[in-house]
């Protein structure tokens, strides 16, 4: 379904869409009377509208029903960036899963700087309207050390070397750890092993792009909670 992001959208009986928004589904979708576009703010709100009324200067919605979303658990993630490409990717895969909160951290293999944040933005709600997802990620660029492991029921580790491991999800409110193309470094590994809270993981197959290490991680974590 077409999808729009309102980043202060209330509940109303009908709504008056001008400039950018106006825009892109005039002149880019050229949408009609009668199509449904659900409205979303990215905290949960979702509203179904129909469209009333087009013209050059306006787009005017009805809205046909509303509801209030609620996160069934929650699944962080902590992810030594990539390159632009991957990193971009990464960012949509995990609006779409659902990820409540990303950590990005410079890790010693990252080989690029933060991403820009009005760019990081529009990625975000691309992907959010795509999926019509419910929930936009917050964004918070930090450090390994910095991330608050401790805060999680279980931090999980996605790491491509072979290791005992011992996955027991025991809550709803987990954090997944991801790594660049280069993996994680001795001294990252190091590190994450003496933190009592950390869970490594490592499951089966060839090593892993991060995007898709994001979303078998994901879908390991979700599943395990679904139990």
């Amino acid at each position: 379904m077409r999808a729009l992001f309102l980043s202060e959208l209330t509940i109303e009986e009908s709504y008056l869409l001008k400039d950018e928004s106006l825009h892109h589904l005039v002149n880019v979708v050229r949408i009609e009377a009668h199509e449904e576009v659900l409205l979303l703010n990215g905290k949960g709100l979702k509203v179904l509208t129909a469209v009333e009324e087009v013209s050059k200067k306006f787009l005017k919605l009805k809205k046909l029903s509303s509801s209030e979303e609620r996160r069934s658990f929650i699944l962080d993630l902590a992810l030594g960036m990539p390159k632009r490409e991957a990193l971009e990717l990464s960012l949509k895969q995990a609006t779409e899963l659902g990820f409540r909160r990303i950590y990005l951290v410079k890790s010693e293999y990252s080989q690029m700087k933060y991403p820009e944040t009005e760019r990081t933005f529009k990625l975000l709600v691309s992907a959010l309207e795509q999926s019509n997802g419910a929930f936009l990620p917050e964004i918070i660029e930090t450090s390994w050390n910095e991330v608050p492991y401790m805060d999680y029921e279980a931090s999980i580790v996605f790491d491509s070397r072979p290791n005992k491991q011992s996955l027991e999800l025991r809550g709803e409110n987990n954090l997944l750890i991801i790594g660049p193309e280069g993996g994680f470094s001795p001294e990252e590994h190091n590190f994450f092993n003496g933190i009592d809270n950390i869970r490594m993981l490592n499951i089966p197959t060839p090593i892993l792009r991060t995007p898709t290490a994001i979303a078998a991680g994901a879908g390991i974590v979700i599943r395990g909670l679904l139990k």
